[in-house]
């Protein structure tokens, strides 16, 4: 997790931040369900001392995504993801959704993240769920510790159905190739 990308832009009245933007309701998230989070997280003004001040444990992002295998294995030995999207994403309500959700999923973790829009169009609430406030994360990790392994299953299950290149890539090869015709036949 990179705590500030770029700078945050104000568009139309409407602020558009970063990470460090839409953290801060959840600093005390490791006193509320207990100090089992581990952030991957850098940047140059990241407040490390008081994320662990606060019981979060950190890691190094660069050491767990050196390579696809270090990074598989990070994956595998989380309980879960717990993610926290860019301020931007969730103001916009732009349904952006992570490609590293993608990857927990598809190893069959269990996923509670920011709901940036996405749940529109993916179904929350077993194996994803999805928050806008910090009592609708709480429950969502107290749901998975209580049914941990089905919701192991239904992520699996989610991963199938969304994001399985079978499925996806013949509509978006679709998708593009009639947007390209109708960008040639306006020329």
């Amino acid at each position: 997790m990179q705590w500030d990308s770029y700078p945050s832009k104000e568009y139309n009245g409407i602020f558009y931040g970063m990470k460090s933007d839409s953290f801060k309701p959840y600093w005390e998230l490791p006193g509320k369900v207990g100090p089992i989070f581990e952030l991957a997280i850098g940047g140059s003004n990241t407040p490390f001392e008081l994320f662990k001040k606060k019981g979060w444990r950190l890691c190094n992002p660069l050491e767990v995504t050196k390579d696809t295998w270090t990074y598989e294995e990070f994956i595998k030995k989380s309980k879960a993801e717990f993610g926290v999207a860019k301020h931007g994403y969730v103001a916009s309500n732009s349904g952006w959704f992570s490609e590293r959700s993608a990857c927990y999923l598809v190893s069959g973790r269990p996923v509670v993240v920011q709901d940036t829009g996405f749940s529109q169009n993916i179904p929350c609430g077993r194996g994803l769920l999805a928050f806008k406030k910090m009592d609708e994360a709480i429950a969502a990790i107290e749901e998975i510790n209580g049914n941990y392994e089905q919701h192991c299953r239904w992520a699996r299950e989610i991963a199938e159905e969304y994001f399985d290149y079978k499925k996806i890539l013949p509509n978006l090869l679709e998708n593009s190739l009639n947007t390209n015709k109708l960008f040639h036949a306006n020329k």
